[in-house]
């Protein structure tokens, strides 16, 4: 790129970009924690578990998040999701099975399905998933999750997909040693950066380093016991220009255009992320977030239900010969094996603990309603299996929006692993793909055409950066069949 075209890195204005980032979506990112915590089933205050520990009741916690966002991320396991390659041009056919076979082999080596399940449970419970697509040491592509804490991100993006967002960035902390031996020529200023330790950002909880301990002393870039700091991996568009930069909170490590490009050569951010909704603020969120409510209720209502059956009402049955007072028919009450005085008698919590029955079963199935239904998850008892595979598609018809906005994150994931192709897949070599386990096929990638007397190069089989494709997600979701009750018919 040249000179005139790139302005001078400008250490305080990346930070101010990060603090920006930090600041404006804190709040939506504490919200994101609460939703995380009830999903590991921490969804008790501590003053309701003080209450508890007061009535001597254990805190009963019933997660019905955690099941609903499983079963969300199961039928996705359970579908089959292949990339296909299609040409642009009739003479572009053989190339197009080479580009799928490149794209499948790309898939089992970074092992994309385990990633996929992990990044969408990320867009579903606290909002937002993200994955990185570079390439290793070996000129490998790499798909590796960004984790939502780990991401920031332009706050005044509104698309789901982050495509108006003028920059994206990945904030890790990592040990000094670690970041001197990616930056040797920067040892010193690492050193200095731990020793010293620059301050000033306000502190959040998503971004802290966990666990959180031994952390004093520098603010939110350093940790000076444990010797770490937070680096600053941030893509940014410079003049519709992707650029990249590396820094700590007191220098810059790395500074220049993006060293990844698209299919067409130019330098492109490969973070691609996703969230499920946003609200109208820019407040990002999962599915989960609509599910804290009715899981207050569950547990409220069935810790309520537990506390009319434990507790002892008691009311004066004959008023005019009562024996005792008040407090000694209480006593009595309490005690398993207890007598009521003459004239007291117990009062039923009968009404009050229906009541908390019945709006308990209705917060269930509010619960249950937002995820897939149980004929989607194979617990149904249906005998038909036409009528369970209608079942089957119902139960799906309002989870399609997020399916959808996966299987476009997915086709987004799958294009940039081809431009890393295409850019540093350029020396001969040889691919094995898994379509049939019992008989894996070769696939051979620029590899050249020898004249048979000379040995003269003529050309090159399957030269991938030659390669021009469109790229489409091939989704067989797993629904039931009728093949088998036709067959029982006939």
């Amino acid at each position: 790129m040249d000179a005139d075209v790139v302005d001078a890195p400008d250490l305080q204005v990346f930070k101010r970009w990060f603090a920006q980032s930090q600041q404006l979506t804190q709040a939506a990112r504490t919200d994101s924690l609460r939703a995380i915590d009830y999903f590991d089933s921490d969804q008790y205050t501590a003053r309701e578990l003080d209450k508890f520990l007061q009535r001597d009741q254990p805190a009963v916690t019933v997660n019905r998040i955690k099941p609903a966002i499983n079963g969300i991320i199961g039928v996705t396991e359970k579908a089959r999701s292949d990339p296909r390659c299609w040409p642009r041009h009739p003479d572009a056919a053989a190339g197009a099975d080479a580009a799928t076979d490149v794209l499948r082999y790309i898939a089992d080596f970074n092992r994309f399905k385990r990633i996929k399940s992990d990044c969408f449970r990320d867009m579903l419970v606290p909002g937002t998933m993200a994955a990185l697509i570079g390439v290793d040491g070996d000129k490998q592509a790499t798909i590796t999750q960004v984790r939502w804490e780990e991401l920031f991100y332009d706050a005044r993006s509104r698309r789901n997909d982050f495509k108006d967002a003028r920059y994206l960035g990945v904030a890790k902390w990592m040990y000094a040693d670690d970041a001197a031996a990616m930056y040797p020529d920067k040892a010193g200023e690492i050193d200095a950066s731990v020793a010293v330790g620059p301050s000033g950002i306000m502190p959040d909880p998503s971004f802290s380093d966990r666990p959180l301990q031994g952390s004093g002393g520098g603010g939110a870039w350093i940790d000076k016991p444990q010797r770490r700091l937070m680096v600053v991996e941030l893509y940014y568009q410079e003049r519709s220009r992707w650029m990249r930069c590396v820094f700590t909170g007191s220098d810059i490590l790395e500074c220049g255009p993006s060293p990844y490009t698209d299919d067409k050569g130019r330098p492109d951010c490969p973070i691609e992320a996703q969230s499920a909704y946003v609200k109208r603020d820019n407040a990002r969120y999962g599915a989960a977030w609509d599910m804290l409510g009715p899981q207050d209720e569950i547990n409220k209502r069935r810790s309520k239900a537990l506390h009319l059956l434990s507790v002892s009402r008691i009311e004066a049955k004959d008023p005019s010969a009562i024996q005792g007072d008040a407090e000694d028919a209480r006593r009595e009450a309490a005690r398993a094996d207890g007598v009521l005085p003459f004239g007291w008698g117990m009062s039923p919590n009968t009404a009050a603990f229906a009541g908390n029955m019945e709006l308990l079963q209705e917060a269930k199935g509010e619960i249950e309603r937002m995820g897939p239904n149980p004929a989607t998850l194979g617990r149904s008892d249906d005998a038909s299996g036409k009528h369970l595979l209608i079942r089957q598609q119902s139960g799906l018809v309002e989870l399609a929006n997020l399916y959808g906005a996966l299987e476009d994150w997915e086709l987004r994931v799958y294009r940039q692993c081809w431009a890393r192709a295409k850019q540093f897949w350029t020396a001969p070599q040889w691919i094995r793909v898994t379509d049939d386990d019992d008989a894996p096929r070769f696939v051979g990638l620029n590899m050249p055409v020898c004249h048979p007397q000379t040995g003269e190069i003529l050309g090159y089989d399957n030269r991938v950066g030659d390669m021009d494709v469109d790229i489409e997600i091939d989704v067989q979701p797993d629904t039931g069949t009728v093949q088998q009750e036709a067959f029982a018919e006939l």
